[in-house]
C-alpha cells in the first residue's frame, strides 16, 4: 500500500498524512466528494482499520468533515456496500 498518499487536515486543524482508497460520490449528496481512507493502522495481520469522511479541498490542502447527518451516513453506507469489500466504517 502506501501509493496514494496525501496530507489533510482535520476539522480541528491538526494535519496528518493518509493513504487514500477511493473517492466517491453519493446518490442524492450530488456536489460533495466522500473519501475512503486508512491511517495504516492494522486491525490484525488481514486488515487494516478503514475510515470514510466528507472532503473537501480548500486551495492546496485538503480537509475532513465528518459526516453527521444519520440520513446522509445511511446513504454512504448504502454506497460504499455497492462498492463491497469493506466490512465495517468509521465516521
Amino acid at each position: 500500500m502506501m501509493d496514494n498518499i496525501i496530507m489533510v487536515r482535520s476539522e480541528n486543524g491538526v494535519e496528518f498524512e493518509i493513504e487514500v482508497l477511493d473517492i466517491f460520490n453519493v446518490e442524492g449528496y450530488e456536489g460533495k466528494d466522500y473519501i475512503l481512507y486508512t491511517r495504516g493502522k492494522e486491525i490484525d495481520d488481514d486488515n487494516i482499520e478503514v475510515y470514510v469522511s466528507k472532503i473537501e479541498q480548500e486551495d492546496d490542502h485538503f480537509n475532513l468533515l465528518t459526516i453527521e447527518d444519520d440520513q446522509e451516513w445511511e446513504a454512504v453506507e448504502k454506497a460504499m456496500d455497492e462498492m463491497g469489500d469493506v466490512d465495517e466504517l468509521q465516521r
